[in-house]
């Protein structure tokens, strides 16, 4: 039973679900089974209209605000533009299509439902078609003068993710030139398409099959979506790094002391720390790293500082103290995981690289080692012996996992203790990051779920809407980013918008605790990978206690991770005078170690090198 406060906030829900229960009163709609679905779309759609203070009738086929628009009769009226619901008995084309002549633009079809924009002296004509059977207007959220309104303005789209909506241009208004890149998924990879697809891009990045990363104007977005060879339009998903909040402090912990008195300090060893950014690298040439390192961007700008990253530049100084002969590549890349396949890889490759350390990991996928960044991995690894160590991530106070759970069935994902249960706590001004995703098809998905954030007085501050209807390019992933408007503590709350069935949910927050955490299974997606090397994170102080933010195992499909720890929280140049904490700064010792043993074996066994198992370095990832 839910506790009293529990309801208190839980009220603005109800106040909601108003339009949603008038609906179901004069029986306006035949999906029954689906209220919960459209409440929650209804409540981060907003309208324009201004309420009526005239008093009006109750007509069984219109809500009282949208009769309070109806013009006066007799007076000419002046074209008013209002955005409204409107309900069909079926979905017939021809409906749809008669549907058009009454309407300035139908800007959402979801089943019998129709959001459209009309003149209001369009009204009546439109309520007394035969296949209408009700009109209402969209529910407005409150908004609050610290956020923008653009974080209210949740609508589903059924070609495009809710975070490629957000970046549509105001109507009306000349958009700047603000470029930024999508998926653009493809129905058929036909050559004349992606010639006309050239049109409406700055630049194409990338094809696989019917997948296409380009590089766009945000004002070209609809022009994108209309195309009829485009199935689906989103943004590709980023890797994040993982420091967390002495550098010699980690070396006792690897007991590296004996092997360097033994001449084992990785020489004849190419070792490449991929990372975002190497800002001041250069100034640490001959004294925190080798007088010379082999440097190559992958950034769309090939700025190898990453625009101001320490990141991998501490982790390089690592890799250094570990192996100080080892030869280093400092390779960095915007976090796009098409980069690492398409670009990373093959140079890699190219320039024979033994090892690789990455202290960064994405936080939404399947989590099994089918992932595409897991196959990038796996294909270093075993067609080409090239060992990568991945960082496990610091998730484990920032993970939550488990199966939907709606038992008194309205619509609401209820945590242990209550739908409102699972909260994090921001300052104003802090970034906030959660990935919710979910155990489907990837790229076909067709269980409709969402993701709100809630504020404290329990009125929605941002969302994520995307559409999971099995088409091409949906994928079962709802994802916010935003700045705290203000300090507080939020609700996180997940809503079924459409689904058949349960699903197994993976939630991470980037960079909050969460209320009810799950620290077993936290693993980023790389870490899961069949080839890598997963690397916890332990005290450089005594190097047995497992760091608390650490991220566990095992894998969804059984595998125990992580398969070495490293120790974390030593200083460097780079972070000076701050510590380098979190599994970022363990997986580059790791990685060291492993250079010192293929260098060991390169001396004493020395032979060629065989794709299958490198130089004969084991593979403890599978």
């Amino acid at each position: 039973m839910k506790s009293e406060s529990i309801w208190k906030v839980l009220a603005i829900s109800v106040a909601l679900l108003m339009v949603a229960s008038a609906a179901a009163a004069v029986n306006m709609s035949d999906n029954t089974s689906n209220d919960a679905e459209n409440k929650a779309l209804d409540l981060n759609e907003t309208s324009s209209m201004d309420a009526s203070p005239v008093p009006v009738c109750k007509h069984p086929k219109m809500s009282s605000e949208v009769a309070a628009m109806i013009p006066p009769q007799g007076i000419a009226p002046p074209p008013k533009q209002v955005i409204v619901n409107i309900y069909l008995n079926s979905t017939k084309t021809e409906d749809i299509e008669e549907l058009k002549n009454y309407t300035i633009k139908i800007l959402y079809v979801k089943k019998n439902r129709i959001v459209a924009e009309i003149y209001t002296s369009e009204i009546l004509e439109i309520v007394e078609l035969p296949f209408v059977t009700y009109m209402d207007t969209p529910l407005q959220a409150q908004l609050f003068p610290e956020v923008a309104a653009s974080e209210f303005e949740l609508v589903k789209h059924p070609k495009m993710s809710t975070e490629v909506v957000k970046n549509i241009p105001p109507p009306g208004i000349a958009p700047p030139a603000k470029p930024m890149i999508v998926n653009i998924y493809l129905k058929e990879n036909k050559t004349e398409n992606i010639k006309e697809l050239e049109n409406y891009t700055i630049e194409i990045l990338y094809i696989k099959e019917n997948k296409i990363v380009a590089e766009i104007y945000t004002k070209e977005i609809l022009d994108i979506a209309d195309l009829p060879f485009v199935s689906y339009m989103g943004t590709p998903l980023k890797a994040q790094l993982f420091p967390d909040v002495p550098l010699r402090e980690g070396l006792k912990c690897l007991n590296t002391e004996k092997l360097h008195g033994l001449n084992i300090t990785g020489k004849g060893v190419k070792v490449a720390i991929v990372d975002f950014g190497f800002e001041r690298y250069e100034d640490l040439l001959g004294i925190g790293l080798p007088e010379n390192v082999t440097v190559r961007s992958f950034r769309g700008d090939g700025d190898i500082t990453g625009g101001g990253e320490i990141h991998g530049t501490g982790c390089a100084e690592i890799v250094h103290d570990v192996a100080p002969d080892a030869e280093l590549y400092l390779v960095n890349y915007d976090g796009y995981t098409y980069q690492l396949g398409e670009l990373v890889l093959p140079y890699l490759i190219s320039e024979e690289v033994d090892i690789v350390s990455h202290s960064a990991g994405s936080t939404a996928g399947l989590f099994d080692g089918t992932d595409y960044s897991c196959q990038i991995i796996d294909d270093a690894w075993y067609k080409h012996g090239i060992r990568w160590v991945n960082a496990a991530g610091n998730s484990a106070q920032r993970h939550w996992e488990g199966i939907f759970n709606d038992v008194d069935d309205d619509g609401y994902h209820e945590f242990l203790v209550g739908e409102l249960g699972q909260t994090f706590c921001a300052d104003k001004g802090e970034v906030v990051v959660l990935y919710l995703s979910w155990n489907e098809t990837w790229g076909y998905a067709t269980q409709d779920y969402d993701l709100y954030i809630l504020n404290s007085s329990g009125s929605v501050v941002t969302g994520s809407v995307n559409p999971q209807e099995g088409s091409f390019g949906h994928i079962p992933v709802e994802g916010v980013g935003f700045l705290a408007p203000y300090t507080d503590c939020f609700y996180i709350v997940i809503t079924k918008y459409n689904t058949t069935k349960s699903v197994h949910f993976e939630l991470y927050s980037w960079y909050h605790k969460l209320s009810e955490k799950v620290e077993n299974s936290s693993l980023c997606v790389e870490a899961t990978a069949r080839g890598s090397i997963a690397t916890g994170a332990v005290s450089c102080r005594d190097c047995s206690a497992l760091e608390p933010y650490s991220s566990r195992g095992p894998t969804n499909d059984g595998r125990l991770k992580p398969d070495y720890v490293g120790p974390d929280c030593v200083s460097t140049c780079a972070y000076y005078p701050y510590p380098f904490c979190g599994t970022s700064a363990a997986t580059p010792h790791v990685a060291g170690a492993f250079a010192l043993q293929l260098s060991c074996i390169k001396q004493y066994h020395p032979g060629p090198k065989d794709n299958e198992v490198g130089y004969g370095l084991p593979n403890f990832g599978g």
